[in-house]
């Protein structure tokens, strides 16, 4: 099982490194109604992150059963698109990178971000969680990972549920954190919020190198 969750984790890590996702979480919780639209879309994020993972281990478990040992060349054909894929979106990232000295452009919703209902945050919590092209890719992995290994149903289930602590520690901490309503706190958030809107295109260009490479290299190795 150890060896299973440290295949899992990268992709993890992947997912709880979301810039967007994390700009849109620490303005929520800074919002007049922050409390609640922050756990509203705490609770998207965490529906969108399970259900790809959950539905690809569910796809991949149904499949004939090899040997321990023997090779998957279709899981490993499959992480080779995958990680292809993230390293053509770093390739897309790096052309689109704001020019320096220029305010870097942000999603068009961002400003709607300090009035934003429940059910609103909601939606858009699932929304970057489930369909993000690198949530959605990382999940697709992992789920191969998981549904692939020799694991009884509660094996497979304490897996999911490290994987998706870890994927949605970051907007736990987040949320939970603005909602303490700790000043020092608040201001770090502030500063942490300004420094993704800046540099968001630069980490999503280092995430999609380091995730994409790291699937192609599962890919191969699953041959």
């Amino acid at each position: 099982m150890g060896s299973i969750i440290g295949d899992i984790l990268t992709s993890a890590l992947g997912i709880a490194l979301s810039p967007i996702a994390l700009l849109a979480a620490i303005t929520l919780v800074l919002s007049p109604r922050g409390n609640a639209a922050g756990l509203g879309f705490l609770g998207g994020w965490l529906i969108g992150v399970i259900v790809p993972v959950l539905a690809i281990s569910t796809l991949a478990g149904l499949l004939p059963e090899g040997e321990p040992d023997a090779s998957r060349p279709v899981a490993g054909t499959i992480l080779l698109v995958l990680g292809a894929l993230l390293l053509y979106l770093a390739i897309g990232e790096w052309r689109i990178r704001p020019i320096p000295g220029k305010a870097p452009i942000l999603p068009r919703w961002v400003p709607a971000l300090n009035s934003m209902t429940v059910p609103q945050g909601l939606a858009l919590g699932f929304g970057l969680g489930a369909a993000s092209p690198k949530n959605l890719t990382l999940g697709v992995a992992a789920g191969l990972t998981i549904g692939g290994a020799d694991f009884r149903p509660r094996e497979i289930i304490l897996v999911l549920l490290v994987w998706v602590v870890i994927a949605v520690s970051s907007m736990l901490v987040v949320v939970v954190g603005g909602m303490l309503g700790v000043d020092v706190w608040r201001r770090q958030l502030v500063d942490f919020r300004d420094w993704l809107g800046r540099n968001a295109a630069t980490v999503h260009v280092v995430l999609f190198l380091v995730l994409g490479t790291s699937l192609i290299g599962a890919g191969i190795s699953a041959y």
